[in-house]
């Protein structure tokens, strides 16, 4: 008996929600799948709003209206918010200095502009804060424009009772004050399981202190300095081998003497910008690090003293699954990186480790990350000396990390030099691409280092002059082209990948960031990236075509690219 087809009505609401939406990321592909059916639009709602960019402070300030609508059917699904600023500051004016009255006057303007950008965005924000459905948000974010309106945080916490984090930066106003007029601002909110502080007066200090003695139930903690950037410095903010520092004993007065509080057990912890030299002491005594499954260090001083405390049997984290290492100082402690090797050897289980150093003379141990193959996910690797030259892996030290971390997803290092001069890459640049034969789950791939070319015209500093950036763009495509197709010629080869072709989809050069101009018509390399696409001739046969897209984009493109953003969003990504 002949099987009637299925038609896609037919298919169970579940299968369509949870499985074939499941594969639709990119906002404009679901805003599509709305204008097909009712049936399809209601399916496609939810996913469409649940993540929310607003660009405010300009004309599409208008488009917030239309969103806040009561006929909108899609603001109740609504449950992150980010809000960037439309206008963008103008270069610092030591990039480029100009003698000319008028183009001095043109950057006044300019600044003009943005500060009433500014003041126009907060009103906005007040907007939204007031039609949005009460007790619907879990994360409410902002690029930090300008200090925030003390009133809108207010007006947050009281009507968002739900947000997953408590956020303590930059406001117009002292926190204290308003904290004292309501007391019951934060013990009423339910789900609050993350703290975001970034204290750089000491009025933020005690707001902090203040969150973390009534908020109980939080299992993530970010912790970042800004006394640096905020002009004041504290003799003692740091912790010495005599007591704790400002920000330790402030912030977690509640706990002292730490020797003999209870410890709290987070699950991801980040600090940034704090010198942990004496860590051991203090954070290490009201933190139980051995319970921690994310860790992030970024730009942290004094970082080896944690690497070899965790590395003892009674600290020795027994979750840990996420390490990030950032270190962007010119200076470093000699045994920093031999702590760090020690650490990798003395614990297993890890899957995401992402280490992004300057300074040092060499590369964590090949063998301590070969000591994680059986679980290792993610490996970002990069380090420079400063004057920025990038160190690598020889192809031997290559080949043994390739050998024992086979379940490699994303893949990030330094490649040999080759020219994009060349038909064809370096025996070297050869050398490290067949070592990445052996991850058969390999998708996306970063290569830190930026090709050279027979004409020079990008420098040892990453410089590219305006004339030549499209011939050089051009010829880095031809590149991922090859390295796209050796992939599917040795996947094919093996039987592996998807039907003729590889699983590797993003193909990256440089570090994260975008490529933009820096005032003196030379364009500041960062990040290129390159998807699979698809060409069809004239006869209709298809083939695989590298395509350039923009950095922000992958993430819609190919969403394990976590690897080509070393920032820590990628720490707090859901």
């Amino acid at each position: 008996m002949d099987s009637k087809p299925i038609h896609f009505n037919d298919v169970p609401l579940d299968v369509k929600k949870n499985i074939i939406l499941g594969y639709i990321t990119r906002p404009e592909d679901l805003k599509s799948l709305c204008l097909t059916s009712k049936r399809l639009r209601d399916i496609a709602t939810p996913p469409l709003y649940r993540k929310v960019v607003l660009f405010i402070g300009g004309h599409k300030d208008i488009r917030v209206s239309g969103l806040l609508s009561r006929s909108n059917p899609g603001i109740q699904h609504i449950r992150k918010v980010y809000l960037q600023l439309e206008k963008t500051p103008i270069p610092a004016l030591d990039i480029h200095v100009n003698s000319d009255d008028s183009s001095e006057d043109e950057e006044d303007a300019q600044i003009e502009d943005i500060v009433g950008a500014a003041r126009q965005a907060q009103f906005t924000v007040r907007l939204l804060l007031d039609f949005l459905p009460n007790d619907i948000l879990e994360k409410f974010s902002w690029q930090e424009w300008e200090p925030f309106s003390m009133d809108n945080w207010v007006l947050l916490m009281k009507k968002q009772k739900r947000l997953k984090a408590v956020e303590i930066e930059p406001v117009d106003r002292n926190f204290m004050p308003e904290l004292e007029k309501n007391p019951g601002l934060f013990t009423s909110l339910e789900g609050a399981a993350s703290l975001h502080f970034y204290p750089d007066t000491v009025d933020r200090l005690n707001a902090c202190q203040k969150v973390v003695e009534t908020q109980t139930k939080f299992n993530e903690l970010e912790l970042s300095s800004g006394f640096a950037y905020s002009g004041e410095i504290h003799g003692d903010l740091e912790d010495s081998s005599t007591r704790p520092g400002l920000l330790t004993r402030t912030v977690f007065s509640h706990m002292m003497p730490f020797e003999t509080c209870t410890p709290m057990i987070l699950k991801k912890l980040s600090i940034e910008d704090i010198d942990l030299r004496y860590a051991a002491d203090t954070f290490m005594k009201f933190i139980k690090f051995s319970a921690l499954e994310s860790l992030l260090i970024n730009g942290c001083g004094g970082a080896d003293t944690v690497f070899a405390q965790m590395s003892k049997p009674l600290l020795r984290p027994t979750k840990l699954k996420k390490i990030r290492w950032f270190h962007s100082e010119e200076t470093s402690v000699t045994h920093a990186l031999e702590a760090f090797d020690g650490l990798l050897e003395a614990m297993s289980g890890l899957e995401v480790l992402h280490v992004d150093i300057m300074g040092f003379s060499g590369l964590p141990n090949p063998t301590a990350i070969a000591h994680h193959g059986k679980t290792l996910r993610l490996l970002g690797v990069r380090s420079r000396d400063p004057v920025s030259n990038l160190m690598r892996y020889e192809s031997e030290q290559l080949d043994e990390i390739c050998t024992a971390c086979t379940e490699l997803r994303q893949l990030g290092i330094t490649f040999p030099d080759t020219s994009v001069s060349d038909a064809h890459p370096s025996s070297e640049f050869k050398q490290a691409q067949r070592c990445l034969k052996k991850l058969r789950h390999l998708i996306t791939l970063n290569l830190h280092s930026w090709p050279t070319t027979r004409s020079s015209f990008i420098s040892r500093n990453y410089k590219l002059k305006y004339e030549w950036y499209d011939l050089y763009e051009h010829a880095l495509q031809r590149l991922a082209q090859q390295i796209l197709e050796a992939s599917d010629a040795h996947s094919k080869e093996q039987g592996w990948g998807l039907g003729h072709r590889s699983l590797l989809a993003v193909v990256a050069f440089g570090a994260n960031g975008k490529t933009s101009p820096d005032g003196e018509s030379i364009l500041k390399l960062k990040q290129l990236p390159f998807v699979r696409g698809l060409k069809v001739d004239p006869f209709g046969k298809a083939e695989m075509l590298a395509v350039k897209t923009m950095w922000r984009m992958v993430q819609f493109i190919e969403p394990e690219s976590d690897i080509l953003n070393f920032s820590k969003d990628a720490h707090n990504a859901p």
